[in-house]
């Protein structure tokens, strides 16, 4: 589960970071040796229980094979156990056991349990049981997919997410109650989860859980990021398993697999660092190397998630094309208007899909946000959760809600209604704002996207000048029911800083209105710098790396800032 703000990913976006991915194994030996006496949760590496640090490039990643499947990368010092189970003692009351084997768990303990990495046909479930937990119960169960490249070990005890411990604990009373939470790496290091071999692994803890306390006719999935994707895979059950979700909890899920492969690694970012997570190459990103995975067809990336390298079978194979079978279930959705990762077209056309179905469900966006959760999914999860874990099922609240981080630094995120009525702004608080995306830096002759999405029958215009004034490109149309206009094209022109004009039904956006924020708690100009190479992804970032680039048009940013 992810419920940290800004860190859907100090775990979901390790991949933004690339050592924080790297395997412990690149230590030195004579510390890694130091360390290994110390070494005190279960990695199954090199052997069935054993501790330490697995490698992750062991095996040659394709379909349905990937590395840590049933071993973990992170390998954890019982210093670090002993702080987390501290840090989950001050935030439920109960001091955890944490168990490295199933059988230790111990029925009807008084305080919350953790079983580490518990191998299940193909991937790892680490448990947190509530007080009270026996194999007789029926309890309900949260299961929550890892974000990209992220391991049990490393979000529990190397990022310190205590979130499912919290849940775990929170609904459980003397009389027993509350539900079990379990976490999944999702079937490996490179999985995104939607694997056949990985749903059969998800149909097969689902069974056995139902054996030792759970219910699998009562299931929720939740997760951010490859989790958020894989929380909605699950639910909708391509195979036909003998399980039953009820609600699904996505924030700020993959919803087309296919068509993000092909998407601009330059307008957003962290599609480069997938790339090099997916295939294991430094270079998987560069347009200007015609063998590097990022120009191959059919897409290497797509064969080895979903086991077809064509975009619009992916696609088929995705929340997108499958998304009828989430009839019957309550489905919640978030994102944040400038994911670095997933383009915002994506989610909302996801969204209109889900309501062409019939399928009440809550979409969440927030404006000058990126790939990280929301205030109100958060609210609304816990609401959920609380409620389940006495035996209340809970309504979610159907249709769209708009929100805004009007101060990014202090992580205020309000409603769009309460931020206008405090700015002034006599525009419907329930119509989609218009949000542009655009690269933050490009080299000459990449491929880049351009998007303006908004309230359909928005008349837009989007234009690039060079230094002298004169436009060099420009985008402009009249939004239909899509709500977006895109295009992919190339910048040509010579190197240099160019500056974006964005106009919403003949009113021009402050050029201010980026996702952005300085030191003095104004914006960057929205720009693109062109370059005559290709930038490399770490560059191509505006602000926090979580974020792409673009202009909006509303902003939390000061009435003094001004435009040099």
């Amino acid at each position: 589960m992810v419920l940290r703000r800004i860190g859907i990913l100090t775990g979901l976006l390790t991949l933004i970071l690339p050592p924080a991915i790297l395997p412990p194994a690149i230590l030195p030996a004579a510390a890694l040796a130091q360390e290994a006496s110390a070494y005190a949760v279960v990695t199954h590496y090199p052997a069935p229980g054993g501790m330490e640090p697995a490698p992750t490039d062991a095996v040659a990643v394709a379909y349905g094979v990937y590395n840590n499947r049933e071993n973990d990368y992170r390998a954890v010092t019982q210093a670090r156990v002993d702080e987390v189970a501290a840090l989950i003692e001050a935030e439920t009351g109960f001091r955890p056991l944490i168990h490295n084997a199933w059988e230790d768990a111990v029925e009807g303990a008084a305080t919350l349990q953790i079983v580490n990495n518990v191998a299940v046909e193909g991937a790892l479930y680490t448990l947190f049981l509530p007080p009270g937990w026996t194999r007789a119960a029926r309890l309900p169960v949260l299961l929550s997919g890892n974000g990209a490249g992220t391991s049990n070990n490393e979000r529990l005890y190397a990022d310190r997410e205590i979130i499912p411990a919290r849940v775990a604990a929170v609904g459980a009373s003397a009389e027993g109650g509350g539900l079990i939470v379990a976490i999944s790496n999702c079937g490996g290091t490179e999985s995104q989860g939607v694997d056949e071999p990985t749903y059969r692994s998800v149909g097969a803890f689902l069974s056995w859980i139902d054996d030792n306390g759970g219910d699998k006719r009562n299931v929720i999935t939740a997760g951010g990021s490859r989790g958020g994707g894989s929380a909605l895979m699950w639910a909708i059950n391509p195979l036909g398993l003998d399980y039953d979700v009820r609600t699904v909890f996505a924030v700020v899920p993959p919803t087309h697999y296919g068509s993000l492969s092909r998407a601009s690694v330059l307008t957003y970012p962290s599609m480069a660092n997938i790339g090099a997570l997916l295939s294991h190459a430094a270079d998987a990103w560069r347009y200007d190397n015609p063998d590097a995975p990022v120009n191959a067809q059919p897409s290497p990336f797509l064969e080895a998630i979903l086991g077809t390298g064509d975009p619009d079978e992916a696609d088929a194979r995705s929340p997108i094309g499958l998304a009828e079978r989430l009839v019957g279930k309550q489905v919640l959705i978030a994102a944040g208007a400038h994911d670095a990762f997933f383009p915002l077209s994506h989610f909302l056309e996801f969204d209109r899909r889900l309501g062409e179905l019939d399928i009440p469900h809550t979409m969440i966006l927030t404006l000058a946000s990126g790939h990280e959760s929301s205030r109100f999914f958060e609210r609304l999860l816990f609401i959920y959760l609380l409620s389940l874990s006495h035996g209340v099922q809970t309504t979610l609240p159907d249709g769209r809600f708009y929100f805004i981080d009007a101060d990014p630094e202090q992580g205020r995120q309000i409603s769009l209604r309460e931020f206008f009525a405090e700015r002034g702004i006599e525009a419907d608080p329930g119509d989609l704002p218009v949000i542009a995306q655009f690269p933050y830096r490009a080299g000459v002759g990449n491929p880049v996207d351009v998007v303006v999405c908004g309230r359909p029958g928005d008349a837009i215009a989007l234009t690039l000048s060079g230094a002298d004034g004169a436009a060099v490109y420009a985008l402009r149309a009249t939004l239909d029911a899509t709500e977006c206009a895109a295009e992919r094209t190339a910048f040509t022109f010579a190197p240099g800083t160019y500056t974006w004009a964005l106009t919403v039904n003949g009113q021009a956006v402050n050029p201010l209105y980026t996702p952005t924020r300085t030191a003095d708690g104004c914006a960057l100009r929205a720009v693109t710098y062109l370059e005559a190479e290709q930038p490399v992804p770490a560059d191509t970032y505006a602000y926090r790396r979580t974020m792409s680039f673009g202009l909006d048009q509303y902003s939390g940013i000061p009435d003094d800032c001004t435009v040099e």
